[in-house]
């Protein structure tokens, strides 16, 4: 199991975690693009119904640069943060993301942190409005609850969290995935090739990088 743990941080550099404040939905943060703001609004503006039916919230968009977009958006209680790279979203075999949820811990609040590379199942869009499930997200996060440590790399304790969820949770995120590229293609809609697979895929469905729970008190 080793060789699962990577040392893979992708946003580690953008990291914001459950500090971020909450902006408007369409309050688009185009950095250097400011000229683009008005046309955002009104790509974005059509997907509020879209949004509403699948469960999730954007709290935050940045561009690092032109060729990536950094999401950070909740489904219900637990939050989210990933990098679109257009340069490696079509050859890179795992998607990173970093997931938060608050909760408590030996009566003390706590903040969790997850860091996890997903393996790309396809590159797609969504065509229907199914709400986005995270029932083994939900459940990695109650067996981290339980666990004595406060910092998880030891690959015994992820191999014993993981049964019996690891697909799920691959399904969840990579379905989560898909979300993110129905929305991107309101901007950039040539930037998303529809029903694509990678030529090479990961072997690993889940890669947990590490788990983290520090108190927010």
């Amino acid at each position: 199991m080793l060789d699962k743990i990577q040392n893979i941080n992708p946003q580690e550099k953008y990291k914001s975690g459950l500090k971020i404040p909450a902006v408007n939905l369409y309050a688009i943060h185009q950095n250097e693009y400011d000229r683009e703001k008005k046309k955002d609004s009104a790509l974005f503006s059509p997907l509020a119904k879209l949004l509403s039916k699948i469960n999730w919230n954007i709290l935050a968009i940045e561009y690092p640069s032109e060729e990536e977009i950094l999401l950070h958006f909740a489904v219900d209680d637990i939050e989210f943060i990933t990098v679109i790279d257009f340069n490696e979203l079509y050859s890179k075999e795992y998607q990173e993301f970093s997931i938060y949820k608050a909760g408590i811990k030996n009566e003390n609040k706590v903040d969790y942190e997850i860091k996890v590379n997903v393996r790309k199942d396809e590159i797609s869009t969504i065509n229907t409005s199914e709400p986005i499930e995270i029932d083994s997200l939900r459940k990695l996060f109650s067996r981290i609850a339980q666990q004595d440590s406060n910092y998880i790399i030891e690959s015994h304790l992820i191999d014993e969290i993981l049964i019996g969820i690891d697909h799920g949770i691959f399904q969840e995120l990579n379905y989560v995935l898909k979300v993110i590229c129905t929305f991107i293609t309101t901007k950039y809609k040539s930037k998303i090739k529809n029903n694509f697979i990678l030529k090479t895929q990961g072997n690993i469905p889940i890669i947990i990088n590490k788990i983290v729970i520090t108190n927010s008190e």
